[in-house]
């Protein structure tokens, strides 16, 4: 007996283990995380990384997941529902926007001010604010009959500010902008680069993207406003995977962070890089590159989005399409049963 024991235990042991992986890779492809909202003509629901509706397209608008709420439009007004399509927050907003270090803005229909909702739909900062952005780095940028300010997670005012639009901040700098002319403000409100360049971006790996006052090209500069890489790009968008997109006449292609030309202004059109791949424009059909410049998926679409969490939306005709990053094409199955 001790034998036969001593033997099953092993393979009860290795079966369980077997069995534990199965459920794991079964709940990580149909993850609650993975879902993704695709509009349809009747409107707009969620699908997992399968390509299967896991909740029916009933929402007029919807937003990806963001801290584990959606925030959806229903009958006009915004509410947020949870990925198990509960409507966790009720739609009684007029103006909202998604979760952001755990604050929500909201525009209150009784007051017509904004404030910010917690994750369980109850004010944290009270509705005061005639606008309000998003929270970034426990600062947002809000303006009311007094001017423009910036508040921290407890509605506390930090500093005010004289700009006409202002933040996020991205490492410690936030873009603003006065008369039609931008710079970067500190995080006491300080003005580090002055508000004179005639186009900038928000920072994004320590470099942002600005267009020089004298020639409007633009390059690329430090939080300090010290040149990196000079201006010389009819347009530029921040780095991604360690590649910017530029535009040189009317062409796209590619620069790594020491300013080198990686991959051949040669498209008509790309996008940035997401999850190491680059959405490009070849002819009048769209692909993805990697960030060698190499064709991964042939430009067969018309409509190539961005990739996350590894799937991308794609339209072949009118037909939209979930692929991964190996080039397989994940058809939606039918809604019908869903609704």
């Amino acid at each position: 007996m001790s034998g036969r024991t001593f033997t099953t235990r092993p393979f009860l042991l290795i079966l369980l283990i077997l069995l534990i992986s199965l459920l794991l890779f079964a709940s990580c492809a149909c993850s609650p995380a993975a879902l993704r909202p695709v509009s349809r003509p009747e409107g707009t629901g969620f699908v997992n990384a399968r390509g299967r509706w896991v909740l029916p397209p009933v929402y007029r608008d919807a937003s990806r997941f963001s801290q584990g709420r959606s925030l959806v439009v229903v009958d006009g007004m915004g509410g947020w529902i949870n990925r198990r399509g509960v409507l966790v927050i009720p739609a009684e907003y007029p103006s909202a926007a998604s979760f952001s270090q755990g604050r929500a803005m909201a525009v209150s229909a009784a007051t017509g001010t904004a404030g910010y909702l917690n994750r369980w739909g109850l004010w944290a900062i009270a509705p005061r604010w005639l606008k309000a952005g998003d929270f970034s780095e426990g600062l947002a940028f809000v303006s009311g009959p007094g001017g423009g300010a910036c508040i921290n997670r407890k509605g506390k005012i930090v500093f005010r500010h004289k700009y006409d639009s202002a933040g996020p901040f991205s490492g410690g700098r936030a873009l603003v902008s006065a008369n039609g002319r931008y710079g970067y403000i500190n995080r006491k409100g300080e003005e580090v680069v002055p508000v004179s360049l005639p186009f900038a971006q928000n920072f994004s790996g320590g470099l942002a993207v600005y267009a020089d006052g004298t020639t409007g090209l633009c390059g690329f500069m430090d939080k300090n406003g010290q040149t990196v890489i000079p201006p010389s790009y009819d347009f530029a968008e921040s780095f991604h995977n360690g590649r910017a997109l530029c535009v040189k006449n009317g062409r796209a292609g590619f620069i790594d962070r020491q300013g080198r030309e990686v991959i051949a202004p040669d498209f008509h059109w790309a996008s940035s890089f997401s999850e190491g791949l680059a959405a490009v424009k070849s002819g009048d059909k769209e692909g993805y590159i990697n960030t060698e410049g190499q064709w991964v998926i042939r430009p067969v679409y018309d409509f190539a989005g961005p990739f996350h969490r590894r799937r991308a939306l794609v339209q072949k005709g009118e037909e939209v399409i979930m692929l991964t990053p190996g080039g397989r094409e994940i058809p939606f199955r039918d809604t019908t049963a869903h609704q």
